[in-house]
């Protein structure tokens, strides 16, 4: 795998979590693994921050890049995509990260994760905050070791979704 292509896959799982629940096709290849024990302290405050389901359009921006470089996706979550607390908690952890940690408090969901693919060790701190019912905010910055060459390190996204109807 290249940098660009794991630059590309980072943005991608950025994005996957900035959704708030995963398609079933990706839950089903998903790998399986432990929660952290913050992550399960926090589950239950993270129910009360559970994106409504609907219709969520997501609109991304990455210092770097100009304005609409990247398109509005749309997206529809359904009651049994959002079931479990997942997006919230860290659940759906990858077997490639060292850590992991999920925190709910104060009307946001931090998540610091430490992963690493193919010799680089990608580091992520992101932040979700908002009315989960109808807009939230995800603020990310991620930064790679080595760095690729060509692209921003650190590099911060901000994703806003916005539910606007039903599916």
């Amino acid at each position: 795998m290249t940098r660009a292509t794991l630059l590309a896959a980072g943005c991608a799982a950025v994005l996957a979590l900035a959704l708030g629940a995963c398609s079933k096709k990706a839950e089903d290849t998903a790998p399986a693994a432990e929660a952290s024990a913050s992550a399960s302290a926090s589950a239950s405050a993270g129910a009360a921050m559970k994106p409504t389901p609907g219709k969520w359009k997501m609109t991304t921006t990455m210092d770097g890049m100009p304005a609409g470089a990247m398109p509005a996706v749309e997206a529809c979550l359904t009651a049994d995509d959002l079931k479990d607390d997942a997006w919230a908690t860290g659940a759906r952890r990858q077997d490639n990260c060292s850590q992991m940690e999920t925190k709910v408090s104060g009307g946001r969901v931090t998540t610091h994760a430490v992963c690493a693919s193919e010799g680089i060790t990608t580091t992520m701190d992101m932040t979700a905050s908002g009315d989960f019912s109808k807009r939230y905010t995800v603020e990310t910055e991620m930064r790679m070791s080595p760095a690729a060459p060509g692209a921003p390190n650190p590099m911060k996204m901000r994703v806003v979704a916005e539910r606007v109807g039903d599916c």
